[in-house]
């Protein structure tokens, strides 16, 4: 028990710091540019989406912020709830809204230049379309939703803030001050948000480590029997659970000395990342989450985007099998 704890106060110690500072440097940066008033300026973009999806103007400002960072954007979105301008169906909305630039970003950074290549035209190809689907999936669940919730748009409140802005008189703050508010706004959030994110890591590690996830693996040779892969598909499929990297480096491999036909490797790829997506999210998204949103709150938007991610893939699942 004691080398269990250790080893998860080790990982914990070399996974949080550089996360703690990109969250530190994202939620104060963040603040810095609304004290400018910069992401108002470019609230336009966003204010648009907000509106067919009926949700206040202040999603659209989450969302903007979003194309730069998430974490920022959903701190401002967390910032907004607190103070009363949205309400937690609007933040669960807005928070699925603001992890829709992620999928772009990736496309370029992850999919494109390092998928593609390594599962092939045809598999990742698939692959690559089933990952863009979900996130058009999850734009079209935050407009459906809104706009069955919520009768009417909200107009919010950053039509009064930005005539009390262009006001004549009204003092620009110099960037000293613009510093020294920032970070006594943020003080708060930024001490629930390092604590939180710090335990819910290390809880997450300890987890990990006790074997509890791992044994998900022994559970994969009744799915490839299932669904009539070859029993080479074991290894590759529960690498990928943990590492979707390291699976499809395997995968690949296996397209490319026959052992898999592109149907089966669509079909492992497709089932690895339906299985991936609850790890993932517990190991990675859950502790942040629930630092920025709280527990309750931070699980309902990671169990509404892990199930829309999952159902996607499923779809995409069910069509290959009966295609075949």
């Amino acid at each position: 028990m004691v080398d269990l704890l250790v080893q998860a106060l080790a990982d914990t110690w070399e996974v949080t710091p550089g996360v703690l500072i990109i969250l530190v440097l994202s939620l104060y940066g963040s603040q810095v540019l609304i004290e400018l008033g910069v992401f108002e300026k470019l609230a336009f973009i966003g204010r648009p989406l907000a509106r067919i999806a009926r949700l206040p103007a202040e999603a659209g400002l989450t969302f903007v912020t979003s194309l730069g960072s998430v974490v920022a954007g959903n701190a401002m979105l967390a910032r907004l709830q607190q103070e009363g301008k949205l309400d937690g169906g609007q933040t669960l909305l807005a928070a699925l809204l603001n992890s829709t630039p992620v999928y772009i970003r990736e496309s370029f950074t992850y999919q494109l230049p390092v998928m593609l290549p390594l599962l092939g035209m045809k598999v990742g190809g698939v692959y690559f379309a089933a990952f863009l689907a979900a996130g058009v999936v999850r734009v079209l669940f935050v407009i459906l939703a809104g706009r069955w919730r919520y009768r009417a748009p909200a107009e919010g409140v950053l039509g009064e803030e930005n005539e009390k802005a262009a006001a004549p008189g009204k003092r620009t703050p110099r960037f000293r001050e613009v510093f020294v508010q920032g970070f006594a706004r943020q003080r708060k959030m930024l001490l629930r948000v390092g604590t939180t994110f710090v335990a819910i890591t290390f809880l997450s590690f300890l987890l990990m480590h006790s074997g509890l996830i791992s044994r998900v693996v022994p559970y994969v040779k009744p799915l490839t029997d299932l669904f009539h892969l070859p029993a080479a598909c074991v290894v590759p499929l529960g690498a990928y659970i943990l590492s979707p990297l390291v699976g499809a480096t395997s995968i690949g491999a296996m397209l490319r000395d026959g052992l898999l036909s592109d149907w089966q490797g669509i079909i492992v790829c497709l089932l690895g990342s339906i299985l991936m997506l609850p790890v993932f999210t517990l190991r990675v998204s859950f502790p942040r989450y629930a630092a920025i949103f709280g527990v309750r709150l931070g699980t309902k938007i990671l169990a509404t985007s892990t199930g829309l991610g999952m159902f996607t893939r499923a779809v995409f699942l069910v069509f290959f099998l009966v295609v075949k």
